[in-house]
């Protein structure tokens, strides 16, 4: 042939050493995953198998061993891709890869110890490699990652074009060439094809340490983000981004939606009554309630303290009446401690006008619920009824007492927990 075939194994062994070398030199600043050191192994190992496969005689003890050497280049590789991406199944188990391994290791070796009259040894090897190269284009394209890892997109394309090229050297040699080549060189598609896959594999692993510490660094921001946006306690938006979200909700048609505030009825006698755990949990079920009862377009926030807000896109005041007691019982069904105290609502609830602005129509349903709240608990209070006869015997000082104010029982129940009492052991 007109190249020298162990000067270009030689050659490739070379390079290959010298690109996993500088490959190392960068991934150790890009702080390296898992799954680097094996690519490195595999190629050292494969450049090791190059330069075996060059001073070696096909009929030497030297033959068979480069060939093994050579052929665990795309396992080796395999196993570290699927450390590299452990947290992501596969549907090809690791121990497929071994025993693929070990079936083209025996029939290489076989087939050097007894020859074949049909194939020559080399052309053994090369099928070998073949299958392995098609074996491992398959697994990487069953892993998890697959679908979003464009490196794992094009790794498996260079299997297969090395693949390809492969399959056409030994039809080549087998069909025209057979009688003109060297028994050595059959093998020769083979080991260059791996060799460039090997050498993109040095840049490859580069690329997937990239991505990965880019898909870290989009975690962290997003979690940086929920921690800005989102409320920690009740899961829901707080005051800047409700504003944020509810603007883009209403922009189509203001006019069209609804918004509704409320807030925890006594919360302050809540917290004082029965702890503030408990009333951080009755803020936290509310939260809840909201997210299991609302729409996919309907816009929930916590304002601070007790005090929520929730934006119903394209529902009329008179629907939001239903959104409201769907809320009220949900609530119900998640009460904090039913047998202590029944956690209820203030509620307020405006129809947006054209051109107003969220903060604007706050501020209109702040008031509606402020009067509604005002109202409910001056019913709360009424003139306690006098027994028959009071009059006859009463007179004018008496009469004043009997109309003092005295608080309901329904008020008297929301302002101390209720149930059974606890009843303490007295030493």
């Amino acid at each position: 042939m007109l190249l020298h075939t162990p000067s270009l194994l030689v050659a490739f062994a070379l390079i290959l050493v010298l690109a996993s070398a500088a490959s190392v030199s960068v991934g150790l600043k890009q702080q390296s995953r898992r799954g680097a050191r094996w690519w490195v192994v595999a190629n050292a190992i494969f450049a090791a198998a190059l330069t075996l496969q060059a001073g070696t005689e096909p009929s030497a003890i030297g033959a068979p061993i480069a060939a093994v050497l050579a052929l665990q280049w795309p396992i080796l590789t395999l196993g570290g891709i699927r450390r590299f991406y452990s947290r992501g199944g596969t549907r090809i188990s690791e121990w497929s890869d071994r025993i693929v391994l070990l079936v083209a290791v025996l029939v290489t070796v076989g087939a050097w110890v007894e020859p074949i009259e049909l194939v020559s040894y080399a052309q053994i090897q090369a099928m070998a490699t073949l299958f392995l190269t098609l074996y491992v284009a398959s697994a990487v394209a069953r892993l998890e990652d697959f679908a979003t890892s464009s490196t794992l997109r094009a790794l498996r394309l260079g299997l297969v074009a090395a693949a390809i090229v492969q399959l056409a050297w030994l039809a080549i040699v087998l069909a025209y060439l057979g009688p003109l080549v060297a028994v050595g060189d059959a093998a020769l598609g083979a080991l260059l094809s791996t060799a460039v896959i090997a050498l993109l594999m040095t840049q490859l692993s580069l690329v997937m340490n990239h991505e990965r510490r880019i898909a870290h660094l989009l975690a962290s921001q997003r979690k940086l983000r929920h921690l800005v946006d989102v409320d920690t306690l009740t899961r829901l938006p707080n005051r800047r981004h409700f504003h944020e979200l509810a603007e883009r909700a209403v922009e189509a048609a203001r006019d069209a939606a609804t918004l509704i505030v409320f807030d925890v009825d006594r919360m302050q006698r809540v917290n004082e009554l029965l702890g503030h755990p408990t009333g951080d949990e009755a803020l936290r079920q509310i939260g809840t309630a909201l997210r299991e009862t609302l729409r996919r377009r309907d816009v929930a926030g916590r304002l601070g303290g007790d005090d929520f807000a929730v934006v119903l896109p394209r529902t009329r005041l008179a629907d939001s009446a239903i959104v409201v007691s769907r809320i009220i019982s949900r609530l119900d069904d998640r009460q904090v401690a039913p047998r202590i105290t029944r956690v209820s609502l203030n509620v307020g609830s405006v129809q947006m006008i054209p051109n107003e602005t969220i903060s604007e129509a706050l501020r209109r349903a702040e008031t509606v619920l402020i009067a509604k709240r005002d109202e409910a608990r001056r019913g709360e209070t009424m003139p306690m009824p006098r027994e028959a006869g009071a009059d006859a015997h009463g007179d004018s000082e008496g009469d004043s007492e009997g109309e003092d104010l005295a608080p309901t029982p329904s008020a008297l129940m929301s302002l101390i927990p209720v149930g059974e009492a606890i009843l303490r052991p007295v030493r």
